[in-house]
């Protein structure tokens, strides 16, 4: 089961924690579970049971937790023993025994053609048993076939879910579709009929998942333009494509959505697409009240029925008495509040950045020398950069021992003797926990080090109890100065380790312990959730690529996006220190890490 990351709603100076995803989440496991049961026939009033959970789950104002801590979960309607004692299961272990068991009877793929609202559970039924089909994908298949035995209403509304879930498909890491969109930009911008052209849709917000890579451009001609896009030699296949919009899959299989519009209406065109979907839904109800709707031709003055000049994203947020709302903040998350209030963060960016955190070299795991990676710092205009390679108490295939720790040590002090006085290596290392927590390293040794990392690469799948203790005792070792990748989520799996993060964070206050936004392709981890709670309570965090080859320290920009999407500034991030700063903050262990 996920890590349920918490929510937040604005309350006027600071963003209080609302954990109503655990709600969201529960409800659709209850859910699930009454469509099951329903689908084997099971007892009538035992479905409606857990239907009427689901609803109240799903509709509860406050999070499910806090009902528990008062120990009040029966007097919520619906709820009796036996569901109030598997709700507390959730909380506690992240885990439903029963839920597990329960999806173990029905095939894979069933669940998802379950929760489809256009079909009920006796047409899921129907096509499992008489049709053999059993997944998104044969029903897809089968309704293009146009050999689906319903109603027409009944098979429009399948229509749209099958294409959103078609859609969903081509769902790419942050880190993969980035610096491919980046290559589409800069050839895009080259055409004769593109005089402005932008990212727009998640990978414009930053968001760690991307669906489609979303293209806005001005031209004088969009027909044109779209007929040119279609016709790019990269393009494998056509899904879609209007006067004005085409969606297209590319040789690498990527999934590319491109919008033309005239030039005065790029602006609007770039808000409108760049969403989400409910930060735009809370603007118009803004705009509304001031009688202007928002469109993606424009502002339009309703009274009038004449759109307004728009030139930026900026002139359209002044029309609404706002400052201008950054692209990584537009999830209808407390930012229009905080907005209204002035209380919007200056969030930091990539050029404040001055040092990674977390480098790994062919002493280890990685494939490069000390000396590769001291000049990809410097052309990448850092003041420093943390050697943390992956180190274990005993002889092995991977990872430092002691003795080649202290023989790295010496080697990069020696190099920094030879290096420009604007740029120096850290010395440092990563710490694999042992099942209990302990850093089972020798501590003359640590003590030397600039900075020590400590991390769980192992025992992931162990309860949630044990396996929070574990982080939060290394946390308590004098000599940790980072947790890395906290969650230990990796991107595209559907099963992360369960941990308490509130525990991790709070124990975090309390001993000074920074806590990592790891910026490999892969983890993006603290999750943007996180690093907003962190945030709110003040915690320092520590950006690092886990940068295995040179190449990769440049993925430094997704770390700073998944930074602004939890909402921090320069003044909380570790990374922005200057060496001196850096060094003083790190070796001085009366300094907090809470601001």
């Amino acid at each position: 089961m996920p890590v349920y990351a918490p929510l937040y709603r604005y309350t006027g100076h600071s963003c209080s924690i609302m954990d109503n995803r655990d709600n969201q989440q529960f409800s659709t496991m209850f859910r699930d579970i009454a469509s099951i049961l329903a689908l084997q026939g099971d007892d009538p009033f035992r479905i409606r049971a857990y239907r009427r959970a689901a609803q109240t789950l799903a509709s509860l104002s406050e999070p499910v937790r806090n009902v528990a801590r008062r120990d009040a979960l029966e007097s919520l309607p619906g709820i009796g023993k036996t569901l109030a004692r598997e709700i507390q299961e959730l909380l506690e272990t992240g885990r439903l025994r029963y839920y597990e068991h329960l999806i173990t009877t029905v095939p894979d793929g069933l669940l998802p053609l379950l929760r489809l609202p256009s079909l009920s559970t006796e047409q899921v039924r129907s096509l499992w048993r008489t049709h053999d089909i059993s997944s998104m994908k044969q029903l897809a298949q089968v309704f293009h076939a146009e050999c689906l035995p319903f109603d027409v209403p009944t098979l429009a509304a399948l229509e749209k879910e099958i294409a959103a879930w078609e859609r969903a498909q081509y769902r790419m890491l942050l880190g993969v579709a980035l610096p491919r969109a980046d290559i589409l930009l800069e050839r895009l911008a080259r055409l004769p009929l593109v005089e402005q052209v932008s990212l727009a849709g998640s990978l414009r917000r930053g968001a760690a998942m991307v669906g489609d890579i979303n293209i806005v451009m001005a031209s004088p001609d969009p027909p044109r333009l779209m007929h040119v896009c279609n016709q790019q030699p990269e393009i494998r296949q056509v899904l879609e494509t209007a006067q004005t919009s085409t969606v297209v899959v590319t040789s690498e299989g990527l999934c590319v959505s491109f919008v033309a519009v005239l030039p005065p209406q790029f602006a609007s065109a770039l808000h409108y697409y760049t969403g989400s979907a409910a930060h735009l839904t809370a603007l118009r109800r803004l705009a509304q009240r001031r009688r202007l709707d928002l469109t993606q031709y424009g502002v339009m003055q309703l009274e009038r029925g004449q759109y307004l000049t728009v030139a930026t994203e900026e002139d359209m947020y002044d029309l609404l008495g706002l400052p201008c709302i950054a692209p990584e903040l537009r999830e209808d998350s407390g930012e229009i509040e905080a907005a209204e209030a002035g209380n919007l963060p200056a969030l930091v960016t990539l050029e404040d950045i001055r040092g990674d955190l977390h480098v790994q070299s062919d002493w280890s795991n990685g494939a490069h020398s000390l000396e590769d990676i001291a000049q990809m710092g410097q052309r990448l205009g850092y003041q420093y950069v943390a050697i943390c390679d992956y180190a274990t108490a005993a002889a092995a295939d991977r990872g430092l021992t002691p003795a080649q720790l202290e023989a790295q040590i010496a080697a990069i002090r020696r190099l920094n003797a030879t290096l420009p006085e604007t740029f120096r290596l850290l010395t440092g290392v990563e710490v694999d926990l042992s099942p209990d927590g302990e850093v089972a390293f020798d501590t003359g040794l640590l003590q030397e080090l600039d900075v020590v990392i400590a991390a769980a690469h192992t025992g992931l799948k162990e309860p949630r109890h044990k396996l929070t203790r574990r982080l939060c005792k290394a946390m308590e070792h004098p000599l940790v100065d980072i947790l890395a990748h906290p969650t230990g989520r990796m991107l595209g799996r559907q099963v992360m380790p369960s941990i308490d993060m509130e525990a991790v964070l709070e124990t975090a206050v309390e001993t000074g312990t920074y806590l990592e936004i790891n910026s490999h392709v892969l983890r993006l981890d603290l999750p943007d959730t996180y690093v907003r709670q962190a945030r709110d309570l003040g915690v320092t965090l520590a950006l690092g690529s886990e940068a295995q080859n040179i190449q990769e320290m440049r993925t430094m920009r997704l770390g700073v996006l998944t930074a602004r999407r939890g909402w921090l500034g320069p003044d909380q991030l570790l990374n922005t220190l200057t060496y001196g700063g850096l060094l003083r903050r790190l070796h001085d262990s009366g300094v907090s890490n809470v601001t």
